[in-house]
């Protein structure tokens, strides 16, 4: 029996590159590089987003501190807007404000005269201001008690309350007091035409006007009084003005009485006036 022996060198093997180990690695690759420009792309991007929401936040603050001239703007457009319904309203409405007026002519008593009359539409408010003169059977506060009770049973007007009163003089002469009224109105009912007579409180004859009295006082008018003399002492004489005659004295050029009975009559002095009594 033999053996072969092979006594020749062998060959090393070659190490073979394995496609698919290196496709694998090329996708890899790949999407790591894309996975990193993404991730860049969403910084930048979110970089750019906080710089938006930082111009965003500074508007806002811009907004926030116009905010009360805008409230101020917003407040003044609706203050126009009122003013122009109230034009509108005079101007397309001219009943009811004609109702209103001539109400107030037919209830005023006849001592009593208004200066103004305000009236606000928005709140159906009126403002009367005026004055009443003394008369002789008319007391001014008795007219504007008359009036305020003529303004509560009116056909237009609801309520009437005094908001001041004071006294004054009438043409410098005159006593009178003048006063303030506020009163409101119903705007439907004044909107309407009617023939009705208003109810008005029967006022007495006027009578002759009242003078003032030279130390009444008007408000706003005040002035220094001037130092009188006490009571029961004379004023002194004016610069000029003669004296008074001394008690129990004769003025110059008088008449004599004539004497008594039985007595003799004195014989008149030298130089003695003619025309004194003679017995």
């Amino acid at each position: 029996m033999t053996i072969k022996v092979d006594l020749l060198p062998t060959e090393r093997k070659k190490f073979g590159f394995d496609p698919v180990i290196g496709f694998l690695l090329l996708i890899i690759v790949i999407f790591t590089i894309g996975f990193w420009v993404y991730g860049t792309s969403l910084v930048k991007k979110i970089e750019t987003k906080k710089q938006e929401i930082a111009e965003v936040d500074n508007k806002i603050k811009e907004l926030e501190k116009k905010l009360p001239v805008i409230e101020q703007l917003r407040t003044k457009n609706r203050e126009l807007e009122q003013q122009i319904n109230t034009i509108k309203n005079l101007v397309f409405d001219p009943i009811r404000y004609g109702n209103l007026l001539e109400e107030v002519s037919l209830i005023l008593p006849k001592n009593v005269w208004l200066s103004t009359l305000s009236i606000e539409p928005s709140t159906t408010s009126v403002t009367m201001n005026g004055t009443a003169v003394a008369m002789e059977n008319q007391k001014p506060l008795e007219s504007i008690g008359r009036l305020m009770k003529n303004l509560q049973k009116s056909r237009f007007y609801r309520d009437a309350a005094l908001s001041s009163t004071s006294t004054t003089r009438v043409a410098d002469v005159y006593m009178g007091f003048t006063f303030q009224i506020e009163t409101h109105y119903d705007a439907d009912a004044a909107a309407k035409v009617t023939n009705e007579a208003p109810q008005v409180v029967p006022e007495p004859p006027l009578g002759k006007p009242i003078l003032a009295p030279k130390d009444m006082v008007v408000p706003g008018t005040e002035k220094k009084e001037e130092k009188s003399a006490p009571s029961g002492e004379k004023a002194p004489p004016a610069p000029g003005a003669e004296k008074p005659a001394p008690p129990g004295g004769e003025m110059k050029g008088a008449p004599k009485a004539p004497p008594a009975a039985g007595e003799e009559p004195k014989s008149a002095p030298a130089g003695e006036n003619k025309g004194s009594v003679k017995p």
